[in-house]
């Protein structure tokens, strides 16, 4: 028996529904909550695109509607009526992003990953890929998301992604592009919280400052080793305080060093890391920085789960707020298979697959 997680529905038939739906009042057959739990269902069960999506719903027998709490249609027989491929075609494509974060997420906002990612399948000869920015939690339970606007940065989207989020005592994780200034001000003097980036070679002075760091007199305060995927992996960590770092609020400097072997060839690699935060020793010590880094890494390596296993960059979805809900779904959908104890994300769709219409609402909790 596989454990099985719940995402209660009760937040799907909240009041706010009625004022986050898009249709027009006259012209809804179909509730809201229950297009976005077929929606949420299909995607567990494989589905990669609207028209698989409502191909589901389509196929869905009398049982899983009743679940979904579809419409009915004959009182008398109780029969009920799936949403149509176009009805949930309207929806997803014109249904707030933000809303449907809203209906579907409580995260644990103690650490928040923000990470960005374009979709490439959404370019069309007018108009650039869509680029979204998220803040996600270490599990991947994503707590806000937006579209970052075309031909700007993510950098000044940061803030716009931390909005409306009580994110006071929260630690926010980001890579070397949001290694500025302004943004380590704003993240520890507005929002009174704690930033933990990347230094990289985009901001060179700084880069040099941490580099030159004595390196080789700080003792290694954490060593791990893993072995999987054909190699063997060693992560050392080295922790500095950083009182003469000139940037905002910097507290400490993480070094990793990587040594990676490939187990069928024997060759080795090792590269080096550097992260800065506002956090302080007593606060963070060398091992809550390492897993702080980890918990990033592991984010980026969900954006590879979304192109390999559920086929995000040749989606061909680019109609208004399409591609940005599509993305929002894969983000819900993931955590809950990774929580199933397969070996990986496709073998976890494929045993939710071999029961299609009952495996993903028992994933979902609904009675």
């Amino acid at each position: 028996m596989h454990p099985q997680s719940a995402m209660p529905s009760p937040a799907l038939s909240a009041p706010a529904e009625e004022e986050a739906d898009p249709r027009d009042r006259r012209g809804r057959r179909h509730r809201l909550g229950c297009i976005v739990l077929v929606c949420l269902c299909a995607v567990l069960a494989g589905a990669r695109s609207l028209t698989a999506i409502g191909q589901w719903a389509a196929n869905a027998p009398p049982r899983t509607l009743a679940r979904l709490g579809a419409r009915t249609t004959c009182p008398g027989l109780g029969v009920r009526t799936a949403p149509s491929t176009a009805t949930i075609r309207r929806v997803l494509t014109s249904l707030d992003p933000a809303a449907l974060t809203r209906m579907t997420t409580a995260a644990d906002l103690a650490v928040l990953i923000i990470d960005g990612k374009s979709v490439r399948g959404s370019r069309t000869r007018r108009s650039q890929a869509v680029h979204l920015l998220a803040a996600m939690t270490p599990a991947g339970h994503v707590a806000a998301q937006i579209r970052v606007a075309d031909k700007t940065s993510e950098i000044p989207a940061l803030a716009d992604v931390l909005d409306g989020l009580d994110i006071e005592g929260s630690v926010v994780s980001a890579d070397a592009l949001h290694t500025q200034t302004d943004t380590a001000r704003h993240l520890v003097s507005e929002r009174k919280a704690h930033y933990v980036f990347t230094v990289k070679g985009n901001q060179p002075t700084l880069f040099a400052q941490v580099k030159a760091l004595p390196w080789a007199k700080a003792p290694a305060l954490s060593t791990e080793t893993d072995r999987a995927h054909g190699r063997v992996e060693r992560r050392t960590v080295k922790v500095l305080t950083a009182p003469r770092i000139a940037f905002p609020h910097a507290a400490q400097v993480l070094r990793v060093h990587r040594w990676v072997k490939e187990a069928a060839t024997g060759r080795v690699r090792r590269t080096y890391a550097y992260v800065i935060t506002s956090l302080p020793a007593e606060r963070a010590d060398a091992a809550r920085l390492a897993g702080l880094v980890r918990g990033h890494w592991r984010i980026e390596a969900l954006h590879h789960v979304r192109d390999v296993s559920f086929g995000e960059d040749a989606s061909r979805v680019r109609t208004g707020h399409g591609p940005q809900n599509m993305a929002m779904l894969r983000n819900l959908v993931i955590p809950l298979l990774a929580e199933l104890g397969h070996t990986s994300i496709p073998e976890a769709v494929r045993w939710v697959s071999y029961e299609a219409f009952s495996r993903p609402l028992d994933l979902l909790g609904l009675a």
